[in-house]
């Protein structure tokens, strides 16, 4: 339960008590399982329900940024960084200079404008600029 919370783990212990009840009431199982198989039972269907879904593939479209491929494979150190200060609390949305709300994309515009010598910069998701 500690591995994967209460609430699920109980939707699994009910999803396998009723697919033995089903199974057993339809003839198909004549003994009940033991306690043991039961419980791994239930661990395989929390495992199953909690596996992810996204796989690694290849892109093989000729499409450099394929949308449907994840967009673009971001690079080891950037993967550090967001490692790095997604492990805590972050200036996010707080202006540490004057101690109270800022705003998210004073980061990545600062930085925008260094690196293309703009006026502004500005940041959107997706199709957000449309």
């Amino acid at each position: 339960m500690v591995k994967y919370g209460r609430p699920l783990t109980l939707d699994a212990i009910r999803f396998t008590l009723d697919d033995v009840r089903a199974r057993f009431k339809s003839g198909e199982v004549t003994v009940l399982p033991l306690k043991d198989l039961l419980l791994s039972q239930v661990d395989a269907t929390l495992a199953s329900w909690t596996k992810s879904s996204l796989v690694h593939v290849i892109n093989a479209s000729g499409v450099i940024l394929h949308t449907n491929l994840g967009r673009a494979p971001l690079s080891d150190l950037a993967l550090r960084a967001m490692d790095n200060i997604a492990r805590g609390y972050s200036n996010l949305e707080y202006d540490l200079e004057k101690g109270q709300r800022g705003a998210r994309l004073d980061h990545a515009e600062s930085l925008l404008r260094k690196l293309t010598r703009a006026e502004a910069a500005l940041v959107v998701n997706n199709n957000a600029s449309a």
